[in-house]
């Protein structure tokens, strides 16, 4: 009888500690890195499969992201897009425009 609570004992403490060890990790989980470290920023779609999105950096051509987008659909590669959030907007086409090309 002592020897079942004491193995009881030993599986309840096991379990309990094998789910706090997760809360002293050191890293941040990878989905969660990406919301939070490429706010705001601009990049190129390199490649579009399904709602996967390949983005790269405007700035640094090393700093590539693959993510989940909802309007994934409405991007092609080539487009330049501006990360905010969890979201992909395009960038406006008229700041790519010359200043010569908008004199009528």
């Amino acid at each position: 009888m002592k020897l079942e609570k004491m193995s009881k004992t030993v599986v309840i403490c096991a379990s309990l500690l094998g789910l706090a060890i997760p809360c002293f990790a050191s890293e941040i989980p990878v989905s969660a890195n990406n919301a939070q470290k490429y706010q705001q920023e601009e990049a190129i779609v390199l490649r579009v499969d399904q709602n996967n999105v390949t983005l790269q950096a405007v700035g640094d051509k090393n700093k590539k992201l693959t993510a989940v987008f909802s309007n994934a659909s409405e991007f092609k590669a080539g487009d330049k897009v501006i990360l905010s959030g969890n979201t992909l907007k395009k960038a406006s086409s008229d700041s790519n425009t010359p200043p010569t090309a908008n004199k009528l």
